[in-house]
């Protein structure tokens, strides 16, 4: 089925005609067919010691103790392929040991399409022995960025070296990407959804921002589109 995607809509967007579904990612425009969430909007317009002030004391000492460590970063701008199935295959096994849903093909045809779109950013963190830490994937559209996906390698079972250095890799991944974002000219990023987990939603208001109701999820361009989608949200929940 032809899906035609949407993000960081600020004012009513036309779909295509041909699509028979739109998919909207963290809109600005409230919609009842939509579900609301709440994020964290950064403001890269400040300079980076606004940045710093607005942050909280606990995320300030995790970069300041990040800073010390050897970090390899690679950035991948225009991400291959062969680059979105090595992240797929280091977010699997994390999934699997967290037993949360893997990345799917269908989750890795909207990052090639994003990917040929020049919509997408992938970020790779390794240890100075150039084992893979954590990876961190963005949307980037017109003048916002998004936090996509985020994947960093479990503390358990490595070796006593490689463990302070995973501690804060996810938090020195961040702090970068925010400071390249903005030399890049992009003047907001979205944190992703704050969920109901205290920790997860702690760390992300922690580097500052303000909270904002956004709307995601799809619409049906036509009766079967919509008996489709209807057909798929309850397989879902049948699954559940």
């Amino acid at each position: 089925m032809a899906i035609q995607h949407i993000y960081f809509a600020d004012k009513p967007t036309v779909a295509r005609k041909k699509m028979k579904l739109v998919r909207h990612v963290h809109s600005l425009i409230p919609s009842r067919k939509l579900a609301r969430s709440e994020t964290a909007h950064i403001s890269l317009i400040q300079d980076e010691k606004q940045l710093r002030a607005a942050m909280s004391m606990r995320n300030l000492q995790m970069i300041e103790r990040a800073q010390k460590e050897p970090y390899q970063v690679f950035l991948y701008e225009a991400p291959t392929p062969s680059n979105l199935r090595d992240f797929q295959k280091f977010y699997n096994q994390i999934a699997k040991e967290q037993k949360i849903e893997p990345i799917g093909r269908r989750e890795m045809d909207t990052f090639n399409l994003l990917a040929r779109e020049k919509a997408l950013l992938l970020t790779e963190v390794r240890s100075e022995c150039g084992q893979t830490l954590c990876y961190g994937m963005d949307v980037v559209h017109g003048k916002k960025a998004m936090s996509y996906y985020v994947a960093t390698t479990n503390l358990f079972m490595k070796p006593e070296h490689l463990k302070q250095p995973i501690r804060y890799a996810h938090c020195y991944l961040l702090w970068h990407n925010l400071l390249y974002l903005k030399r890049r000219g992009y003047e907001v990023y979205d944190m992703g959804e704050l969920t109901d987990d205290v920790a997860v939603r702690e760390f992300k208001l922690g580097f500052g921002g303000q909270i904002v109701d956004v709307y995601s999820g799809y619409i049906a361009q036509s009766k079967i589109s919509a008996l489709l989608l209807s057909m798929k949200k309850w397989r879902k929940q049948q699954s559940m």
